[in-house]
């Protein structure tokens, strides 16, 4: 047994792409390059991104929705990298901003059970999107919909060392509360110019799984 905790970012670490951008890219309306600009610039945090950007479409269509879940691919690494983690008894939790409606409906699609999320909540209402926030922090910098350190700090076993993998902005804090943080896209980025001690670039999770066997 190796005395550590996981926790990953979804969209983009162990999603091929970001689920949310994409759809956003598809089907909403082209407003939400201009909000999704003033996120960037750090006009507003991104939970205000995330509820403008959702309310930009009318007359949902679930199926739709449903079937371009379903073409999302994930890491052909991640399910052997979850079943090592089982066999060493490590802990793992999704921590992500994106929503629990995309991250469930992905895992079920490929058949992976029972593992612990941290998101956003997103439900379909009389043909509109209604979000939820219940991991927000008021406290929290950056203004996201889950504070992700904060997810961190309350799951964080004192005896244990904490992992972290990610690729994006949402990630950044988190990286902070890391024992070791395997990074790529924007994070590699952020941990090569902080700097962040324990930095590791990733491109599978076939590499994470190797380097944990080496802790």
């Amino acid at each position: 047994m190796k005395n550590y905790q996981f926790f990953c970012d979804f969209d983009g670490t162990i999603t091929k792409e970001d689920t949310l951008n994409k759809f956003l890219c598809l089907y909403a309306d082209k407003k939400w390059l201009d909000i999704e600009d003033d996120w960037i610039k750090g006009k507003i945090g991104s939970k205000e991104c995330i509820e403008k950007q959702m309310q930009l479409f009318d007359n949902v269509d679930e199926n739709s929705l449903n079937e371009f879940i379903d073409s999302i691919e994930i890491d052909e690494t991640f399910s052997d990298f979850l079943n090592y983690l089982k066999s060493q008894e490590i802990d793992f939790y999704i921590v992500s901003d994106g929503f629990d409606y995309f991250i469930e409906r992905i895992l079920k699609k490929y058949n992976i059970v029972g593992v612990k999320i941290f998101s956003n909540k997103l439900e379909i209402k009389n043909g509109k999107f209604k979000t939820s926030f219940p991991n927000y922090n008021k406290s929290c910098t950056p203004g996201s919909g889950v504070c992700k350190c904060n997810v961190i700090k309350s799951n964080r076993i004192v005896t244990k060392r904490v992992l972290y993998a990610g690729d994006g902005l949402s990630d950044f804090c988190a990286a902070k509360n890391a024992d070791f943080l395997f990074a790529k896209g924007k994070l590699l980025q952020y941990g090569k110019s902080t700097p962040i001690d324990n930095l590791i670039e990733f491109k599978s999770f076939k590499e994470i799984t190797e380097y944990i066997k080496m802790l």
